[in-house]
């Protein structure tokens, strides 16, 4: 497991890679006080249990992995306050509820996975606003509604993935 001590190392952490360490158990609250990671990766790992709010302690977080573990809730809307965010991977879990409206805001983000979750309802039109984003996939989930032709405000973009969901109308010139 990931012991609550983790966040004792709040002033001299950059790097927190634990990846594929069949890990167990939450993310404690405590992680929040790793103020200058700017990279975190617990992927293919088997965290149980919600994204703890107090993500918005990292400050300095560039990159975040959470894929491939058992994560469950939703994404707290508290991320969006991660200003220099360049990717979010959260691919394999079981994450469900809206994707965050506020998303769109994180004017760093480079790459955004949200595959293989529980997204429901649309896709929020703020994220459209992501002139930067790269990848986009958010395949295999819940999501519905239509797409709108502000997708075409993606201008930087090398793939988008929305398969396998419950999308209707046409596909936006």
């Amino acid at each position: 497991t990931l012991p609550a001590s983790i966040g004792n190392f709040s002033t001299s952490l950059q790097i927190f890679d634990s990846s594929g360490c069949n890990i167990r158990g939450t993310i404690p609250d405590q992680i929040g006080n790793l103020t200058r990671v700017s990279l975190l990766s617990l992927s293919d790992n088997n965290l149980v249990g919600t994204i703890p709010s107090t993500i918005d302690g990292l400050q300095s977080l560039q990159q975040l992995y959470l894929d491939n573990n058992k994560i469950t809730g939703s994404v707290p809307d508290n991320i969006c306050s991660l200003q220099k965010l360049g990717a979010i991977g959260l691919r394999g879990n079981q994450i469900s509820g809206a994707v965050p409206s506020c998303i769109g805001n994180i004017s760093s983000l480079r790459h955004l996975t949200l595959a293989s979750n529980s997204f429901s309802s649309s896709l929020p039109p703020r994220l459209w606003r992501l002139k930067d984003l790269l990848r986009f996939d958010a395949s295999s989930n819940s999501l519905s509604g239509f797409l709108p032709p502000e997708i075409g405000n993606l201008k930087a973009v090398i793939e988008i993935d929305l398969s396998s969901n419950n999308f209707s109308g046409n596909i936006p010139q």
